[in-house]
């Protein structure tokens, strides 16, 4: 049954002043006071049937909450919902169920810690996870990562027992905040931030900011979904990792990445994966387009080990990536066992260490030098590029310079937006972006809900 019930809590604390961080400084305080947060709505167990919240009051999210077949579960413009640390808080849309959680450009939906004013961190609460019943190339019936499902439903993505449906919808998602989520549910098996399992394309998320992400911000298992105007912010891991036949488009992003912050696996913005089994069926043809790249690089001088490409395409992926800028990365892309229809076109490659590798078996496509514009380590170009030089993570702003040579020379993508700009922005930001309204927040460390 859904279960809502109301929690008072009545505490008195001691506020401790807290600093400010710079762009290159990691927001780990030492310790966590109790929470401040006084009235809210907890949030907890099956939800069985259609449930609407009400933005005008506040949420907590304790423990794995499944949304079971065939109930929607709606989430108003401007609602807030904070992530319980202690039980792990999770949201779990299970195959066949629905979300719709649909915010707008002034007033967005939170999901966020529930932690003070500046002790939030990554891993305060789990995430969101959507399963739906499209194509994978795994178990038709397969459990999503950092979920073990015991003889039930939950957390299972995959056709099932029947054909995939793959224009299934799952709900929509639009401007939609995703702050401080990833935790280990079970031993090395830990959510994401946003988890899509064999989504399908009738599902709708776009507008959608993942910050402070303690694994991958988006990760993808299969699927057909399709996505417009993702943004990352200091995530952890990878930004954007694509996996079990994902096959979907995504254009429009923004991806920033905190110099000191990364996973001891490798951190990268673009991880595509797809099956080593080279007869895997449907592998990964995932295709992004127009994603602004800005890596640690074009914020510090000395980054961390663990950084490695801006893209790396393994395991059989043919990921494509069009009309990108992959920059300040210690790899620009890497073939690493790619499969034959990888492609990188139209892209900027610059301030990498290297642009490209090759491992696994994989050779560079034949057309890449001429496909994209691969320039050297320079520092130099990266001022004629943007209208701000890059500074901080936090205040950045991605818009081009009015004379940045990327403003034109997009290549013509099928599929996708015509857009003549190579990256996320051109000089200003097109309508889809509503740049500068109140969904996007690049400070949520400080921000008061």
């Amino acid at each position: 049954m859904n279960t809502l019930k109301m929690m008072q809590r009545f505490a008195t604390i001691a506020l401790v002043a807290v600093a400010l961080v710079s762009c290159e400084d990691t927001v780990v305080p030492p310790v966590v006071p109790p929470t401040t947060n006084n009235d809210l709505t907890v949030i907890e167990g099956n939800i069985t049937a259609n449930t609407t919240l009400d933005a005008t009051k506040k949420y907590l999210l304790k423990g794995k909450v499944f949304v079971q077949a065939p109930a929607v579960f709606t989430v108003p413009a401007g609602t807030i919902i904070f992530g319980d640390k202690a039980t792990k808080g999770a949201l779990i849309i299970n195959r066949g169920a629905k979300i719709m959680a649909e915010g707008t450009a002034t007033s967005p939906i939170v999901f966020t810690s529930n932690a003070p004013v500046g002790y939030r961190n990554r891993g305060d609460w789990a995430g969101i996870v959507i399963c739906g019943n499209s194509d994978n190339n795994g178990n038709p019936n397969s459990s999503i990562e950092g979920i073990s499902a015991t003889g039930t439903e939950d957390g299972l993505y995959g056709p099932g027992t029947g054909a995939a449906i793959n224009d299934q919808n799952s709900g929509t998602m639009r401007f939609v905040r995703i702050e401080f989520a990833g935790q280990e549910l079970s031993p090395d098996n830990e959510l994401n931030s946003l988890t899509m399992g064999s989504v399908g394309s009738g599902t709708i998320i776009e507008n959608i900011v993942v910050s402070f992400a303690n694994d991958d911000a988006y990760e993808w298992f299969g699927g057909y979904s399709n996505h417009k105007y993702l943004i990352t912010l200091s995530t952890w891991d990878d930004d954007f990792d694509t996996d079990r036949g994902y096959s979907g488009k995504v254009q429009y992003g923004l991806v920033l990445r905190d110099a000191n912050i990364a996973d001891k696996s490798g951190s990268r913005a673009f991880e595509a994966s797809s099956n080593s089994n080279a007869g895997a069926n449907p592998h990964s043809a995932a295709e992004f387009a127009n994603i602004t790249v800005v890596g640690p690089r074009l914020f510090s001088s000395t980054i961390n080990a663990n950084y490695q490409a801006a893209v790396e395409i393994n395991s059989n992926s043919a990921l494509k990536v069009h009309n990108s800028i992959l920059s300040g990365f210690a790899t620009g892309i890497r073939f690493n066992g790619a499969g034959a229809g990888a492609a990188a076109q139209g892209n900027y490659f610059f301030r990498n260490t290297a642009n490209t590798a090759l491992s696994g078996g994989s050779t560079l496509p034949a057309n890449f030098a001429a496909a994209n514009v691969v320039l050297g380590d320079s520092a130099s170009f990266v001022s004629q590029v943007w209208a701000d030089a890059p500074s901080s993570i936090y205040t950045f702003n991605p818009l081009l310079s009015a004379t940045s040579p990327l403003n034109a020379g997009a290549l013509p993508v099928a599929g996708f937006e015509a857009a003549t700009h190579v990256g996320g922005f051109g000089s200003t930001a097109n309508a889809g972006w509503n740049w500068g309204t109140a969904w996007i927040e690049l400070n949520p460390v400080n921000k008061v809900y």
